[in-house]
C-alpha cells in the first residue's frame, strides 16, 4: 500500500537526504521535512494531472445544466434583443456547472446514438438484440466563469419519509421550458429519524472552499424549496435554504444538449494512481525539497528534468493503452472549417498538444 508519506520520503531519497518523514509529522508540521513538503504535495500532485493524458485520472460524468439559451426546449422564455445574464455567454446554447472534482476537461461526448439495437437490417435479415453506442466526433466547449449566488445552509422543513444517511438529494429546478433559474444545490443526509431526515450538509461545488457553496442560483429562492430527486428512496423532505452572497464559479459552455463530460478528475488515493505518475510526484517534489532544504539549483534542474522525462512517457503509454484510431484530418478539409477529433483534443495520441512540462529554476 502506498501512502502520501511514502510519496515525501521518496522524494527525500531522490535528493540524497538521510532523514524521513512519520505520517504524525506530516499532519502536525512537527519538522521542516513536513512543513516544507506540505507546501507543495498536494497542488504538486494536481498539477501533474493537468499534464499528461493520465489514464489512472480520466472520469466520465453527466454535467448539471445551469441555464440555456430562449428558444431551447430547456427554455422557452423570450429572446431578448441583447444577450443578458442569465443566458449562456454567446454564441453557447448550453451553460454547464464545472465538476467539483475536474482537473482538467478533455471533451464532451456527443449525445446521440447509433447501432443496430432498433431493428436496422445490416443483411437481409432484420438483426435486434445488439448494443447502441455514442459515435461521432467531440463536440465544442469552453471554460469561463459565472457569477452565482450559492446555497450555504440548509435546515429541514419537512422531514419526509424513506431516507438513509449519506443520499444525496438534489433540490427541485425549475419546470422544462421556463426560465432556468440556476443549478439546484445537492444537499446529503446527515442524520434520520426513524426514516425523515433531521440533517443535512450542504454538497460543496467550489473546491477548497471552508464554508460550502452548493448550487449555481441566478437569484436566491423562496423557501422551503422541495426535493427535485435523490440517490436513494426518499420522498417529501422539503427544506430552508441560507443563501450567500454572489461569487464566481467555473462554468463549461457548449452547444450539446444533455452534455456529458471526460475529464481528468482529481486523484487522491495513491494506491489508484499510476506507477509512472508517483515517480513523476515525487520527482518534482524532490526538486521542489531540494530549494527549500538545501538550495542547490542544480540538483533541483536535475529532479524537474526526471520528472519531465517521466511526463513524456506516459503521454505515450497512456495513450496506447488501448484501441487507437488515428483518423487524422487533412488540411484541405481542415481549413474549410470541418473540423474533427484531431482538432478537438478528444485523444492525445492524435497529434494534439499537450502543452510544456515543468520549468526548471
Amino acid at each position: 500500500m502506498t501512502t502520501t508519506v511514502d510519496v515525501v520520503n521518496r522524494a527525500l531519497q531522490k535528493i540524497g537526504t538521510r532523514t524521513t518523514v512519520t505520517q504524525s509529522e506530516l499532519t502536525n508540521n512537527s519538522s521542516n521535512e513536513a512543513i516544507q513538503a506540505n507546501l507543495v504535495l498536494l497542488p504538486r500532485r494536481d498539477e501533474l494531472v493537468r499534464m499528461a493524458p493520465w489514464n489512472c485520472a480520466t472520469n466520465y460524468a453527466n454535467l448539471a445544466l445551469i441555464t440555456a439559451a430562449p428558444g431551447t426546449p430547456e427554455n422557452v422564455s423570450q429572446a431578448t434583443n441583447v444577450w443578458s445574464k442569465g443566458q449562456p455567454y454567446p454564441p453557447w446554447a448550453y451553460e454547464y456547472q464545472y465538476p467539483v472534482d475536474c482537473i482538467r476537461p478533455l471533451f464532451i461526448v456527443p449525445q446521440f446514438t447509433t447501432g443496430f439495437a432498433s431493428g436496422v437490417p445490416i443483411t437481409t435479415a432484420v438483426t435486434g438484440g445488439a448494443p447502441m453506442f455514442w459515435n461521432g466526433p467531440p463536440v465544442r466547449y469552453e471554460v469561463r466563469i459565472d457569477q452565482f449566488i450559492p446555497v450555504v445552509a440548509a435546515l429541514v422543513a419537512s422531514g419526509g419519509s424513506g431516507y438513509a444517511v449519506g443520499d444525496r438529494i438534489t433540490l427541485a429546478s425549475a419546470p422544462v421550458g421556463s426560465t432556468p433559474i440556476g443549478a439546484p444545490a445537492v444537499l446529503q443526509v446527515a442524520s434520520v429519524s426513524g426514516s425523515a431526515v433531521a440533517t443535512v450538509s450542504v454538497v460543496n461545488q467550489v473546491a477548497g472552499e471552508t464554508i460550502p457553496q452548493g448550487g449555481s442560483y441566478f437569484a436566491a429562492q423562496a423557501n422551503p424549496v422541495a426535493q427535485g430527486s435523490t440517490t436513494g428512496l426518499g420522498t417529501g423532505a422539503t427544506f430552508n435554504l441560507t443563501f450567500g452572497t454572489q461569487g464566481d464559479q467555473r462554468i463549461i459552455l457548449t452547444n450539446e444538449e444533455s452534455a456529458a463530460l471526460c475529464y481528468l478528475r482529481q486523484i487522491t488515493d495513491p494506491n489508484v494512481m499510476d506507477p509512472q505518475f508517483i515517480n513523476a510526484w515525487s520527482s518534482i517534489l524532490a526538486g521542489d525539497l531540494t530549494i527549500a532544504l538545501t538550495g542547490d539549483k542544480q540538483m533541483a534542474n536535475m529532479k524537474i528534468q526526471e520528472a519531465n522525462m517521466i511526463i513524456s512517457e506516459a503521454r505515450k503509454n497512456d495513450a496506447n493503452e488501448g484501441l487507437t484510431i488515428n483518423n487524422v484530418t487533412p488540411d484541405f478539409i481542415r481549413v474549410r472549417g470541418m473540423v474533427f477529433a484531431v482538432d478537438m483534443g478528444w485523444t492525445p495520441n492524435m497529434g494534439v498538444d499537450w502543452g510544456s512540462l515543468f520549468p526548471l529554476y
